[in-house]
């Protein structure tokens, strides 16, 4: 087996993270309620009441007690996944100062990985890889306004410089070396690996996370089965003997196993290198922020966000201050209402190394722009030819609605269906043209390999 077909028997993915509050008043208010009405005797005269009022009472009161019972029972299930998750502390975080109903203030920066562990998992029957990988790598920028979020991908294959880092495992002291950003999680163990990585990141880019997790081999596949599924354009047929897709161009809806090995696959897309599984799964994050952001999603529904959290937090190794339920739906909250234009999915610039051809290295001065933009929280947006290798425009989109503000970043048709929020007056600067993404408001496809 090739270098190439041992990666992709155990390439891995990530998604977004949400859950639900829940609001201990409203178990107060309704018992004071009963007390007040039914604590003491009434006197003076009581008149019949009909029939239909009768029906509407009752059947506002089943709606009050049904409503009140899911609230508990969902919070108490919250509770207790909180208090099973895998944690990890990734350094002097500290909580955030704002949990609950309101969203955290300020900027926000959490790092999001996929790694190749199957511990647990359903399908560890395929084998165990020999080492523990963060071949999925995103920081996740939300603007100190909330009204942009950037989520930047690195490569696997990045030579970079790697600071040290001990094993927690063996309490092995890693010094700081040169090597792919994909060793980064090994060093650290199997559980302190997620603080090497969030340290790599660091020294990559200059933004400290305040929140990290890692998700397992399942994570995607649960998650995208808890929203109901992502459509997904197929531009080409997608082949991939590797992790057993096969897709048929036009809208899919990927959930489950597929969406997983929709995610994880190569060599069904493009050219079947590493940059275009980036860009084929920001196709597949930029039509799921549609469905999570979109009037009425998955940040306006609470059945479905505790659904998301149990999925999340069922497949997940998270840092310590992302335990609680109150806290992961105050992060989810930031996004809600983002104009899905200012919703970026962008690849961290790099270029072929000189001295190999299978493996990375940066492209210094669009990672300094990408960088200095996100370290001063800048509003930014991409070229109208940034879409990486495995992605394509969907030509065949409706435009804008003219009455929806949005304000796509590019040259594609925004889709229909986006949050009204108003795009901020702050003018927004260009990325430099070598970097590439898209934004979530444009409509766009998988390339497939034909």
């Amino acid at each position: 087996m090739t270098n190439d077909e041992h990666e992709d028997a155990h390439d891995h993915d990530v998604s977004y993270d949400d859950t639900i509050a829940h609001h201990p008043e409203k178990d107060d208010a309704l018992s004071t309620d009963h007390g007040e009405r039914y604590g003491a005797v009434q006197h003076g005269a009581v008149r019949r009441a009909s029939p239909l009022s009768g029906v509407l009472k009752i059947a506002g009161i089943a709606a009050v007690v049904v409503l009140a019972s899911a609230t508990s029972v969902a919070a108490i299930a919250a509770g207790t996944l909180s208090s099973a998750v895998e944690t990890v502390h990734i350094g002097p975080t500290g909580r955030p100062a704002v949990t609950g109903a309101a969203a955290l203030e300020g900027a926000v920066d959490f790092v999001l990985v996929g790694s190749d562990t199957r511990q647990g998992q359903v399908e560890a029957a395929e084998g165990v890889p020999e080492g523990l990988n963060n071949d999925v790598t995103m920081l996740v920028h939300i603007s100190a306004d909330h009204q942009q979020m950037t989520a930047i991908s690195i490569p696997r294959d990045t030579v970079v410089p790697l600071p040290a880092c001990v094993d927690s495992d063996t309490g092995e002291r890693h010094p700081a070396t040169t090597g792919m950003f994909n060793t980064a999680l090994e060093r650290g163990g199997s559980a302190g690996g997620l603080n090497c990585v969030v340290a790599a990141v660091a020294n990559l880019t200059g933004v400290q996370a305040r929140f990290a997790g890692i998700f397992k081999f399942d994570g995607v596949a649960a998650m995208s089965s808890a929203v109901g599924g992502v459509d997904v354009c197929i531009a080409k047929p997608i082949n991939d003997r590797y992790v057993g897709l096969h897709l048929e161009p036009g809208i899919r809806t990927l959930e489950g196993r597929t969406a997983s090995a929709f995610l994880r696959s190569r060599h069904g897309v493009a050219d079947g290198s590493d940059l275009g599984r980036i860009s084929n799964q920001q196709v597949f994050l930029s039509a799921l922020a549609r469905k999570v952001l979109a009037p009425g999603g998955t940040l306006s529904n609470p059945v479905q966000l505790y659904q998301l959290a149990h999925a999340a937090l069922s497949n997940m190794i998270v840092s310590d201050n992302l335990t609680s339920a109150d806290t992961m739906v105050s992060l989810a909250l930031t996004m809600k209402g983002m104009d899905l234009s200012r919703v970026l999915f962008v690849q961290y610039p790099t270029v072929e190394d000189p001295a190999d051809v299978n493996r990375l290295v940066i492209e210094p001065e669009a990672a300094h722009a990408l960088n200095v933009a996100v370290q001063n929280d800048e509003k930014t947006t991409l070229s109208e030819s940034a879409l990486g290798r495995g992605a394509v425009a969907d030509e065949g989109s409706q435009s804008t609605d003219p009455t929806t503000p949005t304000t796509p970043t590019t040259g594609s048709p925004a889709t229909p269906g986006a949050p009204t929020t108003s795009v901020p007056s702050e003018a927004p600067s260009a990325l430099p043209s070598s970097i590439t993404g898209q934004a979530a408001s444009e409509a766009t496809c998988s390339k497939g390999s034909g």
